[in-house]
């Protein structure tokens, strides 16, 4: 039955940053039906408790490997936009007694129980957030209240699949190894990064040397922070050549069905070396990173790159380096993947071996966390463009990992 919304309904639904809109429910025929007797058009007040439950929901389940994009385990997605299409009157897959968000009864929600402790909730599986702190007692009662508050029979009919459906995520993390990826943070993240590669190479160390993991190690570390939903601005240092590098990366296209065949994201950065004796201190860098997700387990990307002035032996030397970086991710489960890059030099300053890693990502609730076997020292983009520096075809590499840590400020 389509239902319809009062002018004021509708002004504080479009109002609320929730996109607070009737869900294709996806709910078999007995599922429990909406109150008959119509409630009131929501108050303000009404409207600000959506709002708040969308931002913690997001901020605290809506996750790599949890309740983010169309892979969201479940099938449930609590990005803010999606939470009411995703959960109202949605049959739950874990407990078909149950919905996952029954429109003013919380104590028939599925999503609501799980927030509880076990000997109050009486579900099955592990509390949510899994592996997280628990929600405080004031955030378990505003989602109560939120579920409350539903005056189901004023939401207006479902928008279509299309209109729905958002943009999913192209690759697991911000990077594969050193290659950037095209997924923006979105506006108000933080994300803290810590790039790690030990020095020297496996065949060299040994196992007298554990392969590597004796020897001293390439850091850098780094912040990232989302001015908008599609604009991103960071800021990373290494003890490789006491290099600085900040960036921006602007996301303009994201792949969706039916709207864009892929993503593209455009990346500046600038680099200063503080190294005593080296050259050519500043560099300036420009990406164009392209890339597209094929159905649900396979991301490729293309990322045309170059650099001013990468010679830091010779101060007669200003050449750049022009590059082409190619990477791709093969998701084995919704938090473990393959992964690979390779940058292969074009013009300009060019190492004795072209740069390349593989290695595999697993991605939890909050975090990504990356080990990978690579021929390239370098960590930023100044120093990884020209080239690597061990020879892959003849086994030498190194080790090295990655750890991403993404927060959503309120």
């Amino acid at each position: 039955m389509r239902r319809t919304t009062s002018p004021v309904a509708a002004v504080l639904l479009l109002w609320a940053p929730l996109t607070l809109t009737t869900a294709d429910t996806g709910a078999p025929p007995d599922a429990p039906a909406p109150p008959a007797t119509p409630e009131p058009p929501p108050s303000r007040d009404q409207a600000a408790i959506f709002a708040r439950v969308g931002r913690l929901l997001q901020s605290r389940c809506a996750m790599p490997g949890c309740h983010l994009g169309p892979d969201g385990m479940k099938g449930m997605r609590l990005e803010a936009g999606q939470i009411y299409r995703s959960t109202v009157n949605v049959r739950s897959r874990t407990d078909p007694a149950l919905l996952r968000v029954a429109p003013g009864s919380p104590d028939r929600s599925l999503l609501y129980l799980k927030l509880l402790p076990p000997d109050q909730g009486h579900y099955r599986g592990p509390r949510m957030p899994r592996s997280m702190n628990p929600l405080a007692p004031e955030e378990i009662a505003l989602v109560r209240q939120w579920i409350e508050s539903f005056p189901a029979e004023l939401w207006g009919a479902p928008p279509t699949l299309e209109a729905a459906t958002g943009a999913p995520r192209t690759f697991q993390g911000s990077t594969l190894a050193s290659l950037p990826t095209p997924d923006p943070l979105g506006a108000r993240a933080l994300e803290f990064q810590i790039l790690h590669r030990f020095k020297t190479s496996t065949r060299d160390a040994g196992s007298k040397d554990f392969y590597g993991l004796d020897s001293g190690a390439w850091i850098s570390i780094g912040l990232a922070f989302g001015l908008t939903d599609a604009l991103a601005v960071g800021l990373r240092r290494t003890n490789l050549e006491h290099d600085y590098e900040a960036d921006v990366k602007w996301t303009p296209l994201r792949q969706v069905a039916g709207h864009a065949p892929l993503s593209l994201a455009l990346r500046a950065s600038y680099s200063n070396l503080r190294e005593t004796g080296a050259f050519n201190r500043d560099r300036a860098g420009a990406q164009a990173i392209l890339a597209r997700r094929f159905g649900k387990r396979l991301s490729l990307m293309l990322v045309p790159t170059y650099v001013s002035h990468v010679n830091f032996q010779d101060r007669t030397d200003h050449r750049g380096t022009t590059a082409v970086g190619a990477g791709g991710e093969l998701r084995l489960t919704s938090k473990m993947a393959i992964t690979g890059e390779w940058v292969a030099q074009t013009s300009g300053v060019e190492s004795t071996n072209q740069s390349g890693s593989v290695g595999l990502s697993i991605a939890t609730a909050r975090h990504v966390f990356h080990v990978f076997a690579t021929n390239t020292s370098g960590i930023h983009t100044d120093q990884y463009a020209p080239g690597g520096d061990l020879d892959f075809g003849s086994g030498y590499f190194r080790l090295g990992f990655n750890i991403t840590r993404t927060y959503t400020l309120h």
